[in-house]
């Protein structure tokens, strides 16, 4: 059970780095506002939480919450930097170490919060399978 979940969470920051890669260049070639991959990067999150909670039947919000934790702060480091890299995500004058802080916090609050939901749909998966 413990390598399926930690398969789950690899899967869910590739998916979500990936995904940060894919939304950058798809905004750069056809002007769609970059902002718009949040509901992707959202949904991710709750997809790989609820497998995540799938993982592990006896703990599934937790474990959902706790690969939460792992994509947030992948989507803010490894994430933005790809997106960076490729273009998008820029912020002019660069960011300071707080204001990364700031938003590393808060994506990864987002991202804890959307693979708990996601972590929520797997409990009540496996309670109906009782």
């Amino acid at each position: 059970m413990e390598r399926t979940r930690v398969r789950v969470v690899l899967l869910g920051v590739i998916a979500v780095v990936a995904f940060d890669a894919v939304a950058s260049v798809v905004s750069r070639s056809t002007g769609i506002p970059y902002d718009w991959a949040t509901y992707g990067s959202w949904f991710l999150y709750t997809v790989f939480g609820y497998l995540a909670g799938r993982a592990s039947p006896a703990t599934p919000l937790k474990s959902a919450a706790l690969a939460g934790v792992i994509f947030g702060l992948a989507d803010a480091t490894l994430g933005w930097a790809t997106s960076w890299a490729l273009g998008q995500g820029r912020v002019p004058g660069g960011v300071s170490i707080v204001q990364w802080s700031f938003v590393a916090a808060i994506v990864t609050l987002l991202a804890i919060g959307f693979a708990a939901l996601g972590g929520s749909f797997a409990r009540m998966r496996n309670s109906r399978k009782r």
